[in-house]
């Protein structure tokens, strides 16, 4: 990672949040409109250089787009607020779980610090999950919190638990100072085996000729085999859980 240090001369840095990139985007836009209507560049320029920090006399139009970007702000804000309080509810609640239970704490106090970046990441799981419901899509911005904060947590891997109203029971884990996880291998592996079992199958239903059926039979069932054990490693690891969550076994 290139370090980088400010020398005695150099202009400051500034850095734009996404609420202030928005802001800028709705004065460019009514800078546009506001050409297009009136046919006056004079104007739209107004606001441009309003928007960029560069003095301008107050007009209609750049009053117009104040209080467009004000409200947009605020709008943002509530949003923002609205997700993070959320958040806060499922944590106080017996419905959150956690293997460390500093992790409760620890997380409070970055959504406190870091209310707009929580709120970044529950908007990233409704834009790239169409579908998922807020409460899931909190659960998971959690998670991504932890994760994203991993050197104030515990260094041993932490599983989490949320018991959605509308998405049911999840266990979500977070690898360790060093990147393992347990929960991460068993659930790689499953996967794993599942694309060999397909692999398999396909195989033996293209197999031509009695000696290379015999052979893809054989080999689906190893594969078959495989799967299984791997699909019951995950289920006596999510029962542990589930039970060291006090959570009742599903039937």
């Amino acid at each position: 990672m290139q370090e980088h240090r400010l020398r005695r001369g150099d202009p400051p840095v500034t850095t734009i949040s996404p609420t202030s990139n928005v802001a800028l985007e709705i004065l460019r836009r009514t800078a546009t409109e506001a050409e297009e209507k009136t046919g006056s560049a004079d104007s739209a320029n107004s606001i441009l250089k309003a928007a960029n920090g560069v003095s301008a006399e107050p007009g209609r139009a750049t009053t117009q787009a104040q209080g467009a970007v004000n409200n947009s702000m605020l709008e943002l804000k509530a949003r923002a607020d609205a997700f993070v309080g959320t958040a806060l509810e499922l944590l106080n609640s017996d419905r959150f779980k956690s293997s460390d239970p500093n992790v409760k704490a620890v997380l409070k106090e970055i959504l406190n610090e870091q209310g707009e970046i929580f709120a970044g990441r529950v908007e990233a799981e409704l834009v790239n999950n169409p579908g998922l419901r807020h409460e899931e899509a909190i659960a998971n911005a959690l998670t991504a919190t932890v994760r994203g904060n991993r050197s104030r947590f515990a260094e041993t891997e932490i599983v989490l638990g949320y018991n959605l109203k509308t998405a049911g029971r999840q266990l979500h884990h977070v690898t360790d100072a060093e990147g393992h996880s347990s929960g991460q291998f068993l659930a790689d592996a499953q996967a794993e085996a599942r694309i060999g079992l397909d692999i398999a199958q396909k195989a033996r239903a293209n197999a031509k000729g009695d000696a290379a059926l015999a052979e893809a039979l054989k080999a689906e069932e190893e594969a078959e085999r495989i799967y299984r054990r791997t699909q019951q490693s995950a289920n006596e690891w999510n029962g542990y859980w589930t039970k060291k969550f006090g959570w009742p076994e599903p039937r």
